[in-house]
């Protein structure tokens, strides 16, 4: 006679043979419900002597690649978006940007950095512009280490990395690496909207007394910095076993494009009649995750708001100035440069701008970001902004001097 077996504890680890003798169980239900513990340690063997198992429920999505004859292995739906039963990153092509990416934002923003310390500046102006980039490329630099740093992860955990999703996303590597990648594009946003902010007063306000000096921007620049380094720090610190923010990520960076349910519910025939089984999901409060939403989806969004109302108020100038007799030199300087920032701006606005829209939808609940929308998001759309940016500063650079002579 086939039975029906059904373990709800807190379960800490499945030793070898714990469920020898259960020939016959057809149905297993493994749930930790709400307990804080979050990691399942599984030793070999473990599954070992249920020949007849069908179907299985469980709480920890991992288990179900343990199993490879099952007819049915549900799970909570909102498991890590990247999470697979192989590698940390299945999809070679995903596998291969994480590493030209890296390797390009290093290198590029290295560069920059170089070339930036070794430049002579004539004028304030040109002496703030350096400044910015300068700290814009450090920034953007680490976004290169914290991709390479999750290749080298994907690398060294290669096809059993499922077995160890839970002790990566908890451990200080993890964590290391996802202050990296947050203080990267925290920077990188918030050295953007400084760009942006001065330009905006030297183009809109041409004749007047308010102007970031050079003192001023490196006190901006520090401030900036400090904040930067705050939000960063924030996560590692109210980041738990529950909280979300890396246990809905295995790289390291919560982005909010996905929400968990209230509750888990499946519903089985079996020899006994139907089996009725609802899971609650913790709805508590998980401040490192309601951080994320507030970081990436109001102070973000906030950041690029003002950016786009700067350059629109800035071309709009541009226009009625044009149109003018007898524009100052030193006014005609401050447009092109303006021009010239707005290409690096744009891209950082065009990166950031789907992951906020997308990530507005899902909180409120509009629609279901399909999880390969959000493995791109994490994986090409978050970094190549970082890539791009020291080659922009590069060309625009190149294209000025060229110009000049």
């Amino acid at each position: 006679m086939k039975a029906r077996f059904m373990v709800e504890v807190p379960l800490v680890v499945i030793n070898g043979g714990s469920f020898q003798g259960l020939k016959s169980l057809v149905t297993l239900v493994i749930v930790r419900g709400s307990s804080i513990i979050k990691e399942l340690e599984v030793k070999t063997n473990a599954f070992d002597g249920m020949p007849s198992l069908q179907t299985m429920y469980n709480d920890d999505h991992r288990l179900c690649c343990f199993f490879s004859n099952l007819e049915t292995c549900r799970t909570i739906e909102t498991y890590s978006p990247l999470f697979n039963c192989g590698s940390m990153m299945q999809n070679q092509v995903l596998r291969v940007f994480m590493w030209v990416l890296g390797i390009s934002a290093v290198v590029g923003n290295i560069f920059v950095i170089v070339l930036r310390m070794k430049e002579k500046t004539a004028s304030e102006t040109q002496s703030k512009q350096r400044l910015f980039i300068f700290h814009l490329a450090l920034s953007d630099s680490l976004m290169g280490v914290y991709m390479i740093i999750l290749a080298c992860a994907d690398i060294y955990y290669g096809d059993e990395y499922f077995k160890f999703s839970d002790a990566w996303r908890n451990g200080i590597v993890c964590r290391i690496t996802g202050f990296l990648g947050l203080l990267s594009s925290e920077a990188s946003v918030f050295f953007i909207s400084l760009i942006t902010i001065d330009r905006f007063i030297c183009v809109a306000f041409p004749f007047g007394r308010a102007r970031m000096t050079l003192t001023s921007s490196k006190t901006a620049v520090g401030f900036l910095w400090c904040v930067a380094l705050v939000l960063s720090a924030v996560p590692v610190l109210l980041a738990g076993p529950d909280s979300d923010f890396y246990d809905l990520s295995d790289v390291c960076i919560g982005l909010p494009l996905i929400t968990r349910p209230s509750s888990f519910n499946f519903e089985s025939e079996g020899l006994g009649g139907t089996l009725n089984f609802n899971l609650p999901v913790s709805t508590e409060s998980k401040p490192a995750w309601y951080f994320s939403i507030i970081l990436f989806l109001v102070v973000n969004l906030a950041c690029f708001v003002i950016i786009f109302i700067c350059y629109v108020i800035m071309f709009v100038r541009v226009k009625t100035s044009a149109q003018q007799v007898g524009r100052k030199e030193s006014f005609n300087d401050e447009i092109k440069m303006a021009i010239k920032m707005a290409a690096i701006v744009g891209t950082d606005f065009i990166c950031w701008f789907p992951i906020i829209l997308m990530g507005l939808l899902s909180q409120l609940g509009a629609v279901v970001i399909p999880l390969d929308a959000y493995v791109w998001s994490v994986v090409f759309i978050l970094p190549i902004n970082s890539s791009l940016n020291p080659y922009l500063y590069t060309i625009t650079t190149l294209i000025s001097d060229n110009k000049k002579k």
